[in-house]
Parts: C-alpha cells; sequence; structure tokens
C-alpha cells in the first residue's frame, strides 16, 4: 500500500472517540485527548473574533481620523469666515 500525506491540522479537526458501556470509565490518555480537542475548538473560535475585532478597531480607528480631519478643516474654515465678516462689518461702519 502506498504511503500517503496526511496533514496534522487537518487530522486534528476531526472527532475521536469511541462506542464505551454507561458503566466503562475513561482512561486518562482519552480525557486528556478529549480536552485538547475542546481548548482546539475554542482556540479557533477566538481567533475568528479575535480577526473580526482587529478588523473593527482598525475601520473605527479610520472613520475617526476622516471626522478629525473633516471636522478641523471645518473650524479653521469657521475661523476664517468670522474674521471676513468681522473685515465686513468694519468696512461698513
Amino acid at each position: 500500500m502506498a504511503k500517503q500525506f496526511i496533514s496534522y491540522k487537518d487530522e486534528s479537526k476531526k472527532q475521536y472517540g469511541r462506542t464505551m458501556d454507561p458503566k466503562d470509565v475513561m482512561c486518562r490518555d482519552q480525557l486528556k485527548l478529549g480536552c485538547l480537542q475542546r481548548i482546539a475548538d475554542a482556540t479557533e473560535l477566538i481567533a475568528k473574533n479575535y480577526q473580526q475585532l482587529i478588523t473593527d478597531r482598525d475601520n473605527y480607528k479610520r472613520w475617526y481620523e476622516e471626522e478629525h480631519r473633516e471636522v478641523y478643516f471645518l473650524k479653521h474654515q469657521i475661523i476664517g469666515l468670522r474674521g471676513y465678516i468681522k473685515r465686513l462689518r468694519t468696512k461698513r461702519r
């Protein structure tokens, strides 16, 4: 039989277990394997949510900076217009 490549990553995602009588007790190695599978599932879920959090953070930061630039521009535009209005009032008198 020819050898076949099996990825550790793909192999680790399989659900391992066995059929047991309710009275049977699992050995320590079986419990460790179950714990490791649960930890791997939780880690994958955290990694997925973490990536979404990073994307959201980057979007909010970008939106904040865009709004900040616009506020800065409008604030200085208002200051300039107030100065222009002041000059018009002094000319009119």
